[in-house]
């Protein structure tokens, strides 16, 4: 299938935000509820943050502001506990993690705790949920630093991994089975994809630019109930506008496991046509369908199929700047993407194609 060939979605409703939107979440227990993290640079190297919640009309799928919140600083990243919703997290421009508590039902929303893991002048550009403890996050940083915190019962400890990389350092995902649940991948802009072995905090391999022609920002891992039956691929997006996917060679379907300098091998790539900052599994059982948000050139649903990969869905609409963030709903019914600079959200269909 061509570029030119790929079917256009149904594009349902478009807001404007306040302030730039650099992330946002559809709520997994009220798909009505869009929650945006903001990043507005003022003069001086000022930044300003908010969190932004949005009221999804489940008739018309009309999006309406329903409340913000200042959040003290610039939001790089936002994302909700996977067990307990009412917990969000935000990664902010000062170096430090904000847990904040939601009640959805009237849509109040106070700061519980914070953690300063880096300088204030460094920004946090990411996290990431474990798989083996429900109080541990991993964090990346502008200054290449790659770190995990563990949080809760009134204390918490902050571990960084021994190999950084050489430039901002944009995204980092857990491994998800068997023995990858021991792995943190990260990617930079310095072209290199690590894994990191979290019990000894060393690295076990490096790619470099061989791999990538350009920066990693996005990392995806196979899960139990994403592609679980391709647990040996990888896959990553990157600056250089290409999804890859990595074979890790060494595995095994019930314990799946690396090996210190044995570098994983490309078996597929596809430009799509804009850089690849963010890939998102569907939330659905059985659907292996990915949301991509493709920076200056909107957002595809790829799927996957038995040679790897292919694009399904293409949708840009009013998206005239960087396309940074987007989520499914719960039930799969739409997807929500958002662009920094013009501040435009957008509601879509995945199955709907536009007559336009």
């Amino acid at each position: 299938m061509n570029d030119t060939d790929i079917p256009v979605s149904q594009r349902l409703s478009r807001t404007t935000s306040s302030l730039p939107p650099c992330c946002l979440v559809v709520h997994p227990k009220d798909k009505s509820l869009v929650i945006v993290g903001t990043y507005k640079l003022h003069e001086g190297d000022s930044r300003e943050g908010t969190i932004e919640i949005y009221k999804v009309d489940l008739k018309d799928k009309s999006l309406k502001l329903a409340a913000d919140y200042a959040a003290g600083s610039a939001i790089l990243d936002l994302k909700i506990h996977p067990k307990n919703s009412d917990l969000i997290f935000t990664c902010h421009s000062t170096g430090e993690v904000k847990i904040w508590r939601i009640d959805i039902g009237d849509l109040t929303l106070k700061e519980q705790d914070h953690h300063q893991i880096v300088e204030k002048t460094t920004l946090l550009t990411s996290m990431a949920f474990s798989p083996n403890s429900d109080e541990e996050i991993a964090l990346t940083a502008t200054d290449g630093s790659v770190s995990t915190l563990c949080y809760g019962s009134g204390r918490h400890s902050i571990t960084q991994m021994h190999t950084t990389h050489d430039l901002e350092c944009w995204i980092g995902a857990y491994g998800q089975v068997g023995d990858l649940r021991n792995v943190l991948f990260t990617g930079g802009d310095d072209g290199r994809l690590i894994a990191h072995d979290l019990r000894s905090s060393m690295h076990i391999w490096s790619t470099n630019y061989n791999h990538h022609d350009a920066g990693v920002t996005s990392i995806l891992c196979p899960s139990e109930t994403w592609n679980a039956n391709k647990n040996n691929h990888l896959w990553t997006g990157s600056y250089d506008d290409c999804l890859r996917i990595f074979d890790l060679r060494v595995m095994d379907s019930r314990a799946p496991s690396l090996i210190e300098g044995y570098l994983p091998r490309v078996i597929q790539k596809k430009n799509l046509g804009g850089g690849v900052w963010r890939l998102l599994p569907s939330l659905l059982p059985n659907d292996d369908r990915v949301l991509s948000c493709c920076m200056y050139d909107g957002a595809r649903i790829v799927e996957v199929n038995d040679s790897g990969f292919e694009v399904s869905r293409y949708f840009k609409g009013d998206h005239e700047s960087m396309c940074y963030a987007g989520d499914w709903s719960t039930d799969g019914e739409f997807v929500v993407t958002s662009s920094f600079y013009d501040k435009v959200i957008q509601v879509w269909s995945p199955d709907e194609v536009s007559s336009q």
